[in-house]
């Protein structure tokens, strides 16, 4: 698997479960969030926006 999807595939990237580290994470009611620093308060992000799978 590449890190580059092709131009007409369409491929979807979701954080990891937030376990109090810092970066993007998933909150366990499914809301993404960022932490700058690992234990800081989280910063609730708007999810992007995907189109449904064919």
């Amino acid at each position: 698997m590449t890190e580059n999807a092709e131009p007409d595939e369409v491929r979807g990237w979701s954080p990891a479960p937030d376990e109090g580290q810092a970066g993007t994470v998933m909150t366990k009611d499914g809301q993404w969030a960022y932490r700058y620093k690992d234990g800081a308060d989280l910063i609730i992000m708007k999810m992007p926006e995907r189109d449904a799978p064919e």
